[in-house]
C-alpha cells in the first residue's frame, strides 16, 4: 500500500492497494484540477499493473471532468469497478455524460473485491 496526498493544499489523498487479483485506488477528498496530474500518474501506475482496477470513490467529495476522463480511459483499457456510495455531484457527472451504466458500481469495497476473487486485507479497506 502506498499513501500520498496530491496537490499543494492536500485536498486529495490517493491510496494504492495492489492485491493479488486487482489493484485498488482509493480517492479521498477533492479531485479537481490541482490534483489532475497526480491522478493521471496514479491511474497510469494502476493500469500498468495489468490487474483489474477497482476505484474506491466512497470518500470522494468532488470529482471533475479529468477524473471522469481517467475512469473512461481505464474502462476502455480493460474495465474498472467503482465503489460507492458516489457523491451526488460526481454521480450527476456520470449521469450527464451518459456513462453510468458503463461501470460496475459496488456498494462496498468487499463486494468489489469479491467480484475479482480477492478478500480484503486491513490495509485495503482503510
Amino acid at each position: 500500500m502506498n499513501d500520498r496526498t496530491s496537490g499543494t493544499d492536500h485536498s486529495l489523498l490517493i491510496v494504492h492497494s495492489p492485491l493479488t487479483d486487482s489493484y485498488v485506488l482509493t480517492l479521498r477528498g477533492i479531485a479537481d484540477s490541482r490534483a489532475s496530474e497526480d491522478l493521471k500518474a496514479d491511474f497510469a501506475r494502476a493500469t500498468d499493473s495489468r490487474l483489474p482496477l477497482v476505484v474506491n470513490l466512497a470518500a470522494l467529495q468532488f470529482g471533475d471532468e479529468a477524473l471522469l476522463g481517467l475512469l473512461l480511459n481505464a474502462h476502455q483499457a480493460g474495465g474498472v469497478t467503482l465503489v460507492g456510495p458516489i457523491c451526488d455531484s460526481f454521480q450527476r457527472r456520470l449521469d450527464t455524460a451518459g456513462v453510468t451504466t458503463w461501470f460496475t458500481i459496488c456498494p462496498t469495497l468487499n463486494d468489489a473485491l469479491d467480484r475479482s476473487g480477492n478478500r480484503p486485507s486491513s490495509s485495503a479497506t482503510t
